[in-house]
């Protein structure tokens, strides 16, 4: 809508306190506890369809064999989709491989786990005292190399693996809600919701554009969207838009309120970018700074478009989320929120939020309360000088 990114045209300049140069706590508190990615909770139902369906093309509806595949396929998936996970950085180094590529080789991977972990559990069944009969297992091992067993469940674990990897990667393409929302039309009829945005924007862009260059630049960008998008999905953030050099974040309300998690994925973000610094280092010679406002409130959320249909939000909403982000600098706060959210959210005790005082927008009539957020270990020292040489700035400027 009009007005809404109005900010960019302003060089904002570097936010306060080099975020990359503060010691990271010892505990790690940005981590859920989950030692499978969101991404790749997936392979545990392609694990159980998997076997299901080598179950039914051996026995047909038998529920001893439908009761192994149960015992069996859990654990498998929850295995590979451990071993998944450990491989994202992997998936880091060839981000631009080619989608098909990339898709053949990632359904190959996982072919391989299936097949290597069904056979090892196929080891230990056999020195159990446990019968086989009617289940998936064979009796003896060379029966399952010796037939076409072995060729039904490679076959069958390549079909399934190379479709639900397609999904899987279109999903990570296009976002996981956006087929969803088209394919069923959830918002062919204009609707009325209660969400919360995040803007992030990077620091002195303009700058760095012209020290690096537009391709070099490109690169920078890229590298950056793409290692923040984990933390994002991790704290079940969806991205909306890419705007230049800027990212918008949404929730639905309940969602992002639930356990802070649309504060404690700005946080998280940093965090993912502490952990690759050294190689941003090495790359641009810089580490990607940036700063951020949260706000919420109801939206209205339409399809639109004939050609290339997207979900878009409109409302009062972002633009004023957009004129928050653009205090950032004046206030020199990494995170700023709104009265709104700081309301309605319980933040946890690792995190403070400072009241800045009230504010008159641009283009908004009625004032806004907004608080800066930070690790309570690490308040900026002389903040309180710094709100107070602001302030005076403004009573000077009026």
């Amino acid at each position: 809508m009009p007005g809404e990114r109005d900010h960019k045209m302003i060089d904002t300049g570097p936010a306060p306190g080099n975020f990359a140069a503060r010691p990271s706590p010892g505990f790690d508190i940005l981590k859920p506890w989950k030692i499978v990615s969101q991404d790749n909770v997936y392979i545990i139902y392609l694990s159980v369809l998997l076997f299901a369906i080598y179950a039914f093309s051996r026995y047909g509806f038998n529920w001893i064999a439908l009761t192994t595949t149960l015992i069996v396929s859990v654990p498998v998936g929850f295995a590979i989709a451990f071993f998944e996970t450990q491989a994202l950085e992997f998936r880091r180094r060839h981000r631009r491989t080619q989608f098909w590529v990339y898709l053949l080789y990632r359904t190959m991977r996982v072919t391989f786990w299936f097949m290597i972990l069904f056979v090892i559990i196929m080891i230990i069944i056999r020195y159990l005292p446990i019968a086989t009969y009617e289940t998936i297992f064979p009796h003896k091992m060379r029966d399952f190399f010796t037939t076409t067993r072995v060729f039904e469940f490679l076959g069958i674990a390549l079909a399934i693996s190379l479709f639900s990897n397609f999904i899987d990667e279109l999903h990570r393409k296009v976002g996981k809600d956006a087929i969803y929302n088209l394919v069923f039309g959830k918002y062919h009829q204009v609707k009325q919701e209660d969400r919360l945005f995040l803007f992030i924007d990077l620091n002195n862009s303009t700058d760095i554009a012209e020290e690096m260059g537009e391709l070099e630049y490109s690169h920078f960008l890229q590298d950056f969207f793409y290692d923040i998008s984990e933390p994002i999905a991790r704290y079940f953030g969806r991205v909306y838009q890419y705007v230049g050099d800027e990212v918008v974040v949404t929730w639905p309300l309940r969602k992002g309120l639930r356990f802070s998690v649309c504060v404690r994925c700005f946080f998280a973000i940093q965090k993912q970018v502490r952990r690759y610094s050294a190689q941003y280092e090495k790359r641009y010679g810089r580490v990607p700074e940036f700063k951020a406002a949260l706000h919420g409130g109801n939206v209205v959320v339409s399809e639109v478009g004939k050609y290339k249909s997207e979900i878009a939000y409109h409302g009062d909403v972002l633009n004023t989320t957009a004129r928050i982000l653009s205090k950032c600098h004046e206030l020199e706060s990494e995170l700023l929120m709104s009265d709104w959210v700081h309301a309605q959210i319980d933040l946890p005790k690792y995190l403070v939020a400072e009241p800045m005082g009230t504010f008159q927008l641009k283009g908004k009539q009625q004032e806004v309360d907004l608080h800066s957020v930070y690790f309570s270990a690490a308040k900026p020292e002389g903040n309180e000088k710094k709100r107070r040489r602001f302030f005076k700035r403004r009573t000077q400027s009026v």
